[in-house]
């Protein structure tokens, strides 16, 4: 009786082989058992592993590459956001930073200029609502101890409203952001209501109903005070402000674009699906 050899396992590169010996140079599962000494059921068996093999690694790499393709996209976006913020006026960041696409963003980029500029961005922002809200004061300050009109809240009582503070407010933050002055001299406007009272209007803003021998000295108060506000310290220190603002706001959105535009994020973080 002739003794029976065992044939050596088959390994997952002869596996390969075969298969590839099978579909691409087109040996049958007959010619290729007889040219490697094997049994033909064994090279059917095993081209139909290794063609299963390859679907189950096919697959994966599909759910694996529409995964990180996600994830860029929600990087992307949330690049996207963060340019967003930074032109709304008086924007903050503390939602986004509670967002897990902060984390997921800074640890792809730990070393870029983002962060480090992102928080003096922030700190610029505290600075100009501190400073702006001292101004506003001062400028309520200045509004009552020139005037001998008071202060009124319903818009139907004789007096100033506290809009005349808000409109010198508004000039005095358009023209340090760089932006032509809104309120001028000929913003005025007036009309006459029962009583000899004029009701008097700067701009988009309500000053006041002012008895009618006041309306030149309450019109020449707040000219005054829209001349001199330019030349207040306070006024120096804002438009500096401004100025740093709109400077690493342009380079914060040159870093963005980067981002967005690249669609893919060097880097990982603990998002990442590979």
């Amino acid at each position: 009786m002739t003794k029976r050899i065992k044939k050596m396992p088959v390994r997952p590169e002869m596996r390969r082989q075969w298969l590839q010996r099978y579909e691409e140079e087109g040996e049958s599962p007959p010619q290729i058992a007889k040219a490697d000494g094997y049994d033909v059921r064994t090279v059917r068996k095993q081209i139909d592993l290794e063609r299963q093999e390859r679907e189950r690694r096919e697959a994966r790499s599909i759910v694996l590459r529409r995964a990180l393709e996600q994830h860029y996209a929600e990087l992307c976006a949330f690049a996207q956001r963060l340019a967003s913020q930074l032109t709304i006026e008086g924007g903050t960041l503390l939602t986004l930073r509670d967002d897990r696409m902060w984390s997921a963003l800074r640890e792809h980029l730990p070393r870029s200029v983002i962060w480090k500029i992102l928080d003096r961005w922030e700190h610029i922002q505290s600075q100009i609502g501190q400073l702006e809200s001292e101004m506003a004061k001062s400028f309520e300050q200045q509004v009552k101890s020139r005037s001998p009109l008071n202060f009124v809240t319903p818009s139907q009582d004789v007096g100033l409203d506290s809009s005349v503070v808000s409109a010198l407010a508004f000039q005095c933050k358009v023209v340090a952001q760089g932006q032509p002055g809104l309120l001028s001299r000929a913003d005025f406007k007036l009309s006459q209501l029962a009583g000899q009272v004029t009701d008097m209007q700067l701009g988009a803003f309500h000053i006041g109903k002012v008895p009618n021998d006041q309306v030149a000295d309450t019109q020449n108060l707040v000219k005054g005070l829209l001349d001199e506000v330019t030349n207040w310290s306070s006024y120096y220190e804002l438009e500096r402000l401004y100025a740093e603002l709109k400077r690493i706001q342009g380079v914060l959105e040159d870093e963005l674009a980067i981002i967005t535009l690249r669609r893919v994020v060097p880097g990982r973080c603990k998002y990442c699906p590979i």
